[in-house]
C-alpha cells in the first residue's frame, strides 16, 4: 500500500490483485497523477528553455508539440477521475 499498488498477499495463493476494481482506478489515477508531473516538469524545466533558446530548431519544436499533446491528455484524464 505504500505506493498505492493494488496488490494484497495471501499464504495460498501469494501475492495478487486484489478483487475489488476501486483498488484498481485508485492505483490508475496515482499512476496518471504521476506521469503527468514528469512530462510537465520535463516540458517546463527542460524543453521550454531549449525552445525560447532556439525557436527556429525544428528537433525541438517537434519535442515540445508531441510534449504537450501528451500533458493535454494526461490533465483530461486526472480531470475524469475527479469526477
Amino acid at each position: 500500500m505504500a505506493h498505492l499498488t493494488p496488490l494484497i498477499w495471501a499464504p495460498r495463493d501469494g501475492y495478487r490483485f486484489s478483487s475489488q476494481p476501486d483498488g484498481w482506478i485508485a492505483h490508475e489515477r496515482s499512476r496518471v497523477r504521476t506521469e503527468l508531473t514528469r512530462i510537465s516538469r520535463l516540458r517546463s524545466a527542460t524543453v521550454a528553455p531549449h525552445a525560447a533558446a532556439r525557436p527556429e530548431e525544428e528537433w525541438v519544436n517537434l519535442v515540445l508539440g508531441r510534449l504537450n499533446v501528451v500533458q493535454a491528455g494526461l490533465i483530461l484524464l486526472n480531470k475524469a477521475g475527479r469526477a
